[in-house]
């Protein structure tokens, strides 16, 4: 039964890890991709597209923060246990 425990928690730090990896890439994209959203979105004449477009894209940024700084402290930045 103690292999199982040690299984489930190595999964367990597999998934927090991924979710913060992934967190990691949405904001690395959108540090890449500013300059281009500025020149192609912000400075462009407005429509339901563009609002749209914002809309979607700056509440992920946060979400991804926030989901990442809450699993942070469950992902071991050591090799022990």
């Amino acid at each position: 039964m103690i292999q199982v425990g040690g299984r489930l928690s190595r999964l367990v730090r597999i998934f927090y890890t991924a979710i913060v990896v992934a967190g990691v890439v949405v904001v690395y994209d959108w540090v890449l991709m500013l300059g281009q959203e500025t020149e192609l979105i912000w400075m462009q004449r407005w429509s339901l597209m563009t609002v749209l477009y914002l809309v979607m894209r700056y509440i992920g940024i946060p979400y991804s923060v926030i989901n990442v700084l809450s699993h942070m402290p469950l992902v071991s930045l050591t090799d022990a246990g």
